[in-house]
């Protein structure tokens, strides 16, 4: 499958899943207070710090191997296997205190069901290897969207009788058992992978970098709801993590469906000896092409839209949106290193570079919540800035990433951002309060937005314009054909009066 297909399809499961995710979450948010959810945020937030511990650095280097063989794959297996055992029985462990840290028996009784989903990443993992080295984003476009199709039911269903942030964890642990299920079902060659140790050395000498580099940037993610769920209450975790979860629409939507593709691709690449620098430059002028002007319009709308879609025991979240979605979009301009340090087997420069910043982050996202949720919202924007900066200096000096080229891509997108600005401004502010005018007024500027941005990208010739003008030129040409004989037969009657 090409590159261009296959981020288009891993896009596509990425926004079915996105949509069915966020119908769960508007149910939801009727359904159970923000202190409620708070418990779940905080359960959810303790299991991520260590979940990088698990498979994401096994699977990367299995992944981007220059060959994949039945004895590295049963070594990732049983490796896998183990870590997500010790994982589960710890979290366990450490929902007992985290409870009493918090003085809520309902964090503890969230993460211990948590913890068993870890068992069902793991028991997938070599099947889920084959799929992505085959690049078969189709078979996992459904096996995401029925993942997310059992978290919706049973976190629902579970919240309508009554159990509160518990549903939620119920529902999180539905879509890892059916993830597990659906990939070994695709994939039933890999259920003849037998686990083993033998042989792990390899893999815990890449593994033990790229796993202690996830958990530094995990540990810099959750930072902020389990700092503010300690330090400003439960409800104000719950309201950031759902100010995070409505602007993190641009980048699931996006982000993670585009770069999926990548290592695999990228590794391809680097072993036919082919430079990295030209497809990174051409990959972040597309995803911040793209993200940029999205997030300009969602932190316009962010305030009307929350109230209208969630109700007003919500709408602090609306404030919230505005410096996550800076802090975000700052992230953006350097998207993908990650995939670029694996590939170039730069783990340790990788583990430093992510160690500085989560230790600036945390440091200054500190000094935020003792002043309070701005200051601490505030904090991340200035991580982020932090963030591009480092790793346009490390990419500069690992794929040769030319500073003067990564401005100019960064420069073609901001253009697009302001122009796409001011038809959702405009509407913004006129004069309006009812629901369903907000969301008549948000689609209509959106539209337009999204016509004016067309327009400059194939005006100023940016990278998305080889994506867009192809499907336009083929649609207008279709119209032509059609209304051509239409237009010369109508032509003809007139001049033969």
């Amino acid at each position: 499958m090409r590159l261009r297909q296959a981020m288009l399809i891993s896009t596509l499961q990425q926004n079915a899943t996105l949509l069915l995710t966020f119908g769960t979450g508007v149910v939801i948010a009727h359904l159970l207070t923000p202190r409620e959810a708070g418990s779940y945020t905080v359960a959810m937030a303790a299991s991520n710090v260590v979940a990088a511990l698990k498979d994401s650095a096994i699977g990367s280097y299995v992944i981007s191997a220059p060959k994949l063989d039945d004895a590295l794959l049963s070594t990732a297996f049983g490796l896998s296997l183990a870590i997500a055992a010790c994982l589960t029985i710890g979290l366990i462990g450490l929902s007992f205190p985290l409870a009493n840290f918090y003085q809520d028996p309902t964090i503890g009784i969230s993460l211990r069901i948590v913890a068993f989903g870890h068992l069902c990443f793991a028991a997938a993992l070599p099947a889920s290897v084959r799929l992505m080295r085959a690049m078969r984003f189709g078979s996992l476009l459904a096996i995401g969207v029925a993942a997310a199709a059992a978290q919706s039911l049973t976190s629902i269903t579970l919240a309508l009788v009554g159990h509160g942030a518990a549903a939620l964890a119920w529902g999180s642990l539905a879509s890892s058992l059916v993830m597990a299920v659906m990939t070994m079902a695709y994939q039933l060659d890999a259920i003849k992978c037998r686990p083993t140790l033998r042989g792990s050395g390899r893999l815990i000498a890449f593994g033990g970098w790229t796993s202690a580099t996830l958990l530094v940037g995990c540990s810099a993610m959750s930072a902020p709801e389990l700092m503010m769920g300690r330090a400003l209450g439960l409800a104000n975790a719950a309201l950031f993590a759902r100010a995070q979860s409505l602007v993190s629409v641009v980048a699931n939507g996006l982000f993670v469906g585009m770069t999926r593709p990548l290592l695999p691709n990228l590794s391809k690449r680097d072993h036919e000896g082919l430079p990295l620098a030209p497809l990174y430059l051409r990959i972040i002028e597309s995803i911040t092409g793209l993200s940029w002007p999205a997030y300009a319009v969602l932190a316009i709308w962010a305030a009307p839209l929350v109230r209208t879609i969630y109700g007003e025991a919500w709408s602090v979240a609306g404030a919230m949106m505005v410096p996550i979605a800076i802090a975000q979009a700052l992230t953006f301009s350097v998207a993908g290193y990650y995939d670029v340090m694996i590939v170039k087997r730069r783990q340790r420069l990788l583990f430093l570079s992510e160690f500085a910043g989560a230790l600036f982050a945390i440091l200054a996202l500190g000094v935020g919540v003792m002043i309070g949720m701005e200051a601490a919202l505030w904090s991340l924007v200035l991580s982020s800035a932090l963030c591009a900066a480092c790793y346009s200096f490390v990419l500069k000096v690992v794929i040769d990433l030319a500073p003067g080229a990564l401005f100019m891509a960064w420069g073609r997108s901001l253009i697009l951002t302001f122009i796409a600005i001011p038809a959702p401004l405009a509407f913004r502010y006129l004069d309006a309060q009812a629901h369903v005018d907000v969301m008549l007024r948000f689609s209509a500027s959106s539209a337009i937005a999204a016509f004016i941005w067309i327009a400059g990208v194939i005006f100023i010739r940016h990278e998305l314009a080889l994506h867009i003008e192809p499907p336009l030129k083929k649609a207008l040409a279709s119209v032509t054909l059609r209304l051509l004989p239409r237009f010369l037969t109508a032509a003809k009657k007139t001049m033969g009066r």
